[in-house]
């Protein structure tokens, strides 16, 4: 398989991923009445339409790129590389915590918070020479 064909196959499996994101938010605005695009005014129609393109791009070149280093053997990998990649970037955009503009934000408040059981990992890598080692 061609580096294009992967990419090809990576972008309509991010298209399949997108129409079903979409066809998802769209919801009726009442009964018998029509369904509604996911935008809520017109300023928001080229915002949501960029999000789109853009998960579009990274599943056509994740997989481009999975492609080129012969990662994928077949069409059907490529097109599982293409669903799943805006599903991740969507999942990542809405970890991403979101700020008002007017307040001050510190450093503390733009790393994330520790897990449980982050100590006992720490203590692990310290046994086995991982963080410390490094230091």
């Amino acid at each position: 398989m061609t580096d294009l064909q992967a990419a090809l196959w990576g972008l309509l499996g991010s298209g399949v991923a997108e129409a079903l994101n979409l066809s998802a938010s769209m919801r009726p605005t009442g009964p018998r009445r029509r369904w509604r695009w996911p935008w809520h005014s017109r300023a928001d129609r080229p915002m949501v339409l960029v999000a789109i393109a853009l998960r579009l791009f990274a599943g056509f070149g994740l997989t481009a790129a999975l492609g080129n280093s012969g990662q994928l053997p077949n069409a059907t990998a490529a097109f599982a590389v293409g669903v799943t990649t805006p599903l991740i970037v969507a999942k990542l955009f809405q970890s991403i915590p979101v700020s008002e503009s007017g307040s001050p934000q510190g450093p503390e408040a733009q790393l994330p918070a520790a897990r449980p059981g982050s100590e006992a990992a720490e203590e692990v890598l310290s046994q086995s020479g991982g963080r410390d080692a490094a230091r």
